[in-house]
């Protein structure tokens, strides 16, 4: 198949009618490549990923976050995303991204996070139109209920990373929403479900300070909730389109570094932030 039978192919196992309005999902860049065998899945588009394409001899990239958000004046080298198409054209290798139609995915990118948290699916935060269980954000439950603190400490564990957190009303969680990457636009939808807290990414100092006491906020980072994406969409295309074969890239793109305060030796870190 050539890539504009792989799009088609990919289109049907993640529609485009269940992306969010305006996401630059679908085909980037073509190829003059007769035959699409190899794609390679990745989180974002880097250097290093186009990189990994080439050694790897894939035909083709399969991204979830889009390279080209908006209309390039020029493709000038000296521009990131203008040296990466650069890369890609000359390489001959084709880019498609599905972004939100993964997010809304029954088993898409939420669902892959839930399950490393343990938690239990009960239903879609934002539904689309027209789909059963499909929809940006889902709703479940833990077996029994954590502590705040708990789930601070699962979400660090699970994710990799430092995560900024804010109470519950009750200290609490039983029922918790999950967007991956940045869901505050959903407040609405979170409020009105009734949860006990939220996890999501690149929350606002004072979208806390709106949500304390009311319903948790719990933020481990964009990168770090959406880490396992690429394993997850390589295994659901391949699934579905045994024809070609679809390599999760193993190029960790978070462009994030974090460094932490060192403590006192006779410090824990629940002194740290209770202090803090």
């Amino acid at each position: 198949m050539n890539v504009h039978d792989l799009l088609s192919r990919i289109n049907d196992v993640l529609p485009p009618s269940t992306a969010m309005p305006g996401d630059a999902i679908g085909l980037h860049i073509d190829s003059t490549r007769d035959t699409i065998a190899r794609c390679l899945v990745c989180l974002d588009v880097t250097a290093n990923v186009v990189a990994e394409a080439i050694s790897t001899q894939c035909d083709a990239v399969v991204a979830f976050h889009p390279l080209l958000y908006r209309p390039l004046p020029r493709i000038d080298r000296r521009d990131r995303v203008g040296a990466l198409v650069a890369d890609l054209v000359r390489a001959d290798i084709a880019l498609i991204t599905v972004h939100t139609t993964f997010d809304t995915f029954p088993q898409g990118t939420n669902a892959l996070l839930a399950e490393r948290l343990d938690v239990t699916i009960d239903g879609v935060l934002h539904p689309v139109s027209g789909y059963h269980n499909t929809g940006l954000g889902i709703v479940g439950r833990f077996a029994a209920p954590l502590s705040d603190a708990e789930l601070a400490r699962r979400l660090a564990s699970v994710c990799g990373s430092p995560v900024r957190w804010t109470p519950s009303a009750s200290g609490f969680v039983h029922r918790l929403a999950i967007v991956g990457g940045s869901g505050m636009s959903l407040w609405d939808d979170v409020v009105a479900s009734g949860v006990d807290a939220f996890v999501t990414a690149d929350v606002r100092y004072h979208a806390f300070m709106d949500a304390s006491s009311r319903v948790g906020v719990f933020d481990p980072g964009h990168f770090e909730m959406e880490q396992f994406v690429p394993t997850g969409l390589a295994q659901t295309l391949a699934e579905h389109i045994p024809d070609v074969a679809f390599i999760a890239s193993g190029i960790a793109t978070n462009p994030l570094r974090y460094t932490m305060p060192r403590l006192a030796a006779s410090a824990s870190s629940s002194d740290f932030a209770n202090a803090h």
